[in-house]
């Protein structure tokens, strides 16, 4: 019996259709980014891919959200000093504009009443214009999911390693503790294993090998372009929806050191004292910890703006007591103890600016 054309072309079909729901079903048992279901401690996440779905599946009633800055957040603690049920999405060098996109798709879920969201000035700089985030995985029509279910990322990148740690936990098999760790959805994205904090001689010679410094901005307008940025972001949040809490991290003394030698360390400040003026009118908290006398000392820092896990603990707290909160009526006074603080650093490291 001969095989038409016909036949054989709808042969083909059947089975390409056969081998992509196959493949589908398979994803979507492992759901490597969480687009379906969230199960703790199952598979090794990357923040960047399982951000979306961890918002829209996960169970929490608090949000923080920010940049490196707060990847190392003790979950627990922040559990018991806030009573809060908390969800932490950290993603390194994180945009405005991502930060809007999360926050939005928080609203979307209707899970959360507080966010803490991490605000560093500089990205207002040069905010880029394009989002990083995965369209596909922020959404939850029909099309997006079978984009995920055969995407290269979910086939090549992740479900052979998923697979792999699902069955070495079937067997038993015992972890490396960095392994083990990875696959902790409150340890996402901490790089707590992955760098040590040698203190003050190794901070000041990464320096002084010019590795981290701030950013080389244009000084020209560069306080009109932050202004208006910072008014594009906030206008992206819906303050009805929740209490917001905006915090500047605590940057070492260095770091503003640096800013000076870049030259806007005023235009940095005057930047600052407008973001605390405009959330607060739009009814949002901010927190301002960059005039703690924690800045100094450079040996809670491994470059000159990212701190040890012990300083989230001390700011975790400050959000519990309500410390260092500023408004347009105290600012002020938190930029004349910031000037201290860089003054006598300065001073007392002159030989890093010679």
């Amino acid at each position: 019996m001969t095989t038409t054309p016909q036949k054989w072309i709808l042969s083909f079909f059947a089975i390409t259709a056969a081998a992509l729901a196959l493949l589908a079903a398979a994803a979507y048992f492992v759901d490597p980014f969480l687009q379906f279901r969230v199960r703790d401690n199952t598979y090794v996440l990357q923040e960047w891919f399982v951000s979306g779905g961890l918002i829209e599946n996960g169970a929490y009633d608090t949000l923080l959200v920010g940049s490196s800055m707060t990847r190392n957040f003790d979950m627990d603690r922040l559990r018991e000093k806030l009573g809060a049920k908390p969800l932490r999405i950290g993603l390194g060098g994180i945009r405005p504009v991502e930060i809007n996109e999360l926050v939005r798709l928080a609203y979307r879920a209707e899970k959360s009443n507080r966010y803490y969201i991490c605000v560093d000035l500089g990205f207002f700089g040069n905010p880029g214009e394009e989002s990083r985030l995965p369209r596909y995985l922020l959404k939850t029509d029909i099309l997006s999911h079978i984009r995920y279910l055969l995407s290269y990322e979910v086939w090549f990148r992740y479900i052979p390693v998923d697979l792999a740690l699902i069955a070495a936990d079937r067997l038993g098999v015992r972890l490396p503790a960095k392994i083990a760790r990875m696959k902790e959805i409150d340890r996402l994205g901490d790089w707590e294993y992955n760098y040590r904090y040698g203190g003050e001689s190794e901070v000041t010679a990464r320096y002084l090998k010019r590795i981290g410094r701030v950013p080389e901005l244009e000084t020209s307008g560069l306080y009109e372009r932050l202004t208006a940025h910072i008014d594009e972001y906030l206008n992206r949040f819906e303050f009805d929806r929740g209490e917001h809490i905006f915090f500047f991290p605590p940057y070492s003394s260095l770091f503003w050191c640096d800013t000076q030698r870049a030259g806007y360390f005023e235009i940095y400040l005057r930047a600052k004292e407008y973001f605390v003026v405009s959330a607060v009118r739009r009814g949002a908290k901010v927190f301002d910890f960059q005039s703690a006398e924690i800045t100094a000392d450079l040996d809670n820092y491994r470059d000159i703006k990212h701190y040890r896990p012990e300083i989230t603990d001390l700011i975790i707290d400050w959000f519990a007591k309500g410390e260092y909160v500023v408004t347009g009526e105290n600012f002020s006074e938190h930029r004349r103890k910031l000037i201290e603080n860089t003054e006598k650093f300065r001073k007392e490291h002159e030989e890093l600016f010679d």
